[in-house]
């Protein structure tokens, strides 16, 4: 443990252009999850949670609904890999991993969705950031 302790020491506290790159991007990712977040939570539709049944998204074009597909799911990895960043940052990293997961699909998605809405901090700041943008808050 303690040559790691001693590796930490020596390439990244000794070195500020390491030091000054993290700093940079985990700026960069604040300012970008302040600017992102309330505009996708704006999105969720207020009953998105309270509902037991989805209506599926139905294509009148297959080519435009798979690039729907990847996009969205592209969107929701960076959402999550953003959230993940920023639980080690300044930052809301669960309300993004929480969005990021509303974007993607798998199974059990909203099995997990219901219970990450269920922590107060979480329902509370993404309604703070539905009021920002000036939509009502989520039903539960």
């Amino acid at each position: 443990m303690t040559e790691f302790w001693d590796w930490l020491v020596v390439n990244l506290l000794g070195n500020s252009d390491l030091l000054r790159t993290i700093f940079v991007v985990s700026f960069v990712l604040f300012i970008g999850a302040l600017l992102l977040l309330p505009v996708v939570a704006s999105k969720i539709p207020s009953d998105y949670f309270s509902s037991e049944s989805r209506t599926p998204y139905a294509p009148e074009n297959i080519f435009l609904y798979l690039l729907y597909k990847i996009v969205k799911n592209i969107l929701g990895v960076l959402l999550i890999l953003l959230g993940i960043v920023l639980l080690f940052t300044p930052g809301q990293g669960l309300l993004s991993i929480l969005l990021g997961t509303i974007l993607l699909d798998f199974p059990g998605k909203f099995r997990f969705q219901r219970f990450l809405i269920r922590k107060k901090p979480i329902i509370e700041g993404l309604n703070w950031l539905r009021r920002l943008a000036g939509v009502g808050p989520l039903e539960i």
